[in-house]
């Protein structure tokens, strides 16, 4: 499951870590910010939304499946 890790402050290429342990520090561009997320969490694989200006890590953790439920005819809800 993806976990938003980074947010981008505008205006240009400003970026602070969700949840630093250091505070609000402001990154002055998206390779320092990366290079602070993987010192703290040693993950190397990042997703990037430029239009949200966002970054997100995968966990290893699958999105459970939602419950299917029936009706007592055994009809899909």
């Amino acid at each position: 499951m993806k976990e938003l890790k980074a947010t981008r402050l505008a205006p240009g290429d400003r970026w602070t870590i969700i949840g630093d342990e250091e505070g609000e520090r402001v990154y002055s561009s998206l390779t320092e910010c990366l290079n602070a997320i993987f010192t703290q969490t040693g993950v190397t694989q990042f997703f990037m939304d430029a239009r949200q200006g966002e970054v997100h890590t995968e966990d290893g953790v699958a999105k459970p499946e939602p419950i299917k439920k029936f009706s007592l005819y055994g009809e899909e809800m």
